[in-house]
């Protein structure tokens, strides 16, 4: 795999942790990768082709059984169009987020090949941490895996992202899990009767702990607590 700058005098376009573009080098061709431009305004197709790539990569990967209602061509498009339709509202507020990233890669003509989506934890506004950066989602185009371009999209988000915070945090579908402890993620261990954060999150991710697991892993260790604990203050508060 071999990275290049884009142009060296583009601005960048997220507001907190920036990234400069960059494009990979793939046997099928330049990929572009770049954020989102938070000075634009997206209609609701262009975040709904964002979610909708996202969703088709999810439901043709994990074994989840609610994935099952969205693989295509046999999929219940009413199921699907609500997913669809509940990303877009979620990216929209998503963006209001001075710490959230939509970097993309797209082909020459423009489609989508791999992206990654992440911002402070804040999951339904119950689960809050401020000094933790949640992978809401990452995918990668099937035909292109195995080439790394997974793992440089998390790179460069986590190297904008490395000052801002302490923890990185995801829920991953166990398919994926050993391509994240390849990255220095680990199992979050923590008692869910005792942390409040965490058995919120069991709560709110009906899919653990028997389709996924929860994946942290350590920036730094300024306050010297575990991102759920910071989390469990949060709630209290």
């Amino acid at each position: 795999m071999q990275i290049s700058n884009i142009n060296p005098n583009i601005s960048y376009t997220s507001r907190n942790c920036p990234i400069k573009p960059f494009k990979i080098k793939t046997n099928q061709g330049i990929l572009e990768c770049r954020e989102l431009d938070y000075n634009k305004s997206y209609t609701n197709t262009f975040l709904g082709g964002i979610g909708q790539f996202f969703l088709d990569i999810f439901a043709n990967t994990s074994s989840h059984p609610f994935w099952k209602k969205c693989r295509k061509p046999t999929m219940d498009k009413a199921v699907y169009d609500s997913y669809i339709a509940d990303n877009i509202k979620d990216y929209r507020q998503a963006l209001k987020d001075p710490d959230t990233t939509f970097l993309i890669a797209r082909n020459k003509w423009g489609s989508i090949k791999a992206a990654i989506y992440s911002r402070s934890l804040d999951i339904d506004g119950k689960i809050k941490e401020p000094l933790t950066l949640y992978i809401d989602s990452i995918a990668v185009n099937k035909n292109l895996r195995g080439a790394n371009i997974g793992k440089k999209l998390m790179d460069s988000v986590i190297e904008a992202s490395k000052n801002n915070f302490e923890d990185v945090f995801l829920v991953a579908y166990k398919e994926a899990v050993p391509f994240y402890e390849k990255m220095g993620f680990k199992q979050t261990q923590g008692d869910v009767n005792k942390s409040r954060a965490l058995k919120e999150l069991v709560k709110e991710r009906i899919d653990y702990p028997d389709y996924a697991e929860f994946l942290e892993r350590k920036l730094s260790d300024v306050s010297g607590t575990k991102w759920f604990e910071r989390a469990d203050n949060c709630i209290l508060k």
